[in-house]
């Protein structure tokens, strides 16, 4: 004897009648992403399974980066779908970027379903060497990062 569960019900009225209407297209999914930092820049690394990679957007704006892509549903005539879990429709995700970050010259490449991003870090963030005059002559490089202050030049 099976018990009754109202949300497993639920459930499958939900998938039903996603089906009949034409499945989920119109659902905004948010893909799972794993963002890593170094001195070069960020690395995003997104898992967009299924997707051709024409249907990848990336733009990058007002320091807001967004990917957005579309998995179809692919719908056959004659054949009956029993359980569809996979997700389908629009996959999308939007990340503020600090302005340290270069959006001008972001990279992006798509391999086996994994999209990785990556954004470098600005000219002005980048860190450098820095010659410290003693007495008008050049004696020591120093490096510091953009941005930061020197407490001991005062």
């Amino acid at each position: 004897m099976m018990r009754f569960d109202p949300f497993r019900e639920i459930e499958e009225l939900s998938q039903r009648m996603d089906r009949a209407l034409g499945g989920t297209q119109s659902a905004r999914l948010s893909p799972p992403v794993d963002v890593h930092e170094d001195e070069t820049g960020l690395e995003l690394t997104l898992d967009l399974p299924g997707v051709q990679p024409d249907a990848i957007q990336i733009e990058a704006e007002n320091n807001t980066l967004t990917v957005q892509a579309e998995r179809k549903y692919a719908r056959t005539e004659g054949r009956t779908a029993h359980r569809v879990e996979r997700a389908y429709g629009t996959l999308a995700r939007t990340f503020s970027v600090p302005a340290k970050y270069d959006l001008t010259k972001v990279e992006a490449d798509f391999d086996h379903g994994t999209l990785t991003i990556r954004v470098p870090r600005s000219e002005a963030a980048q860190k450098r060497a820095i010659s410290v005059r003693t007495g008008g002559q050049a004696t020591l490089n120093r490096t510091v990062d953009a941005g930061q202050s020197d407490q001991n030049s005062q």
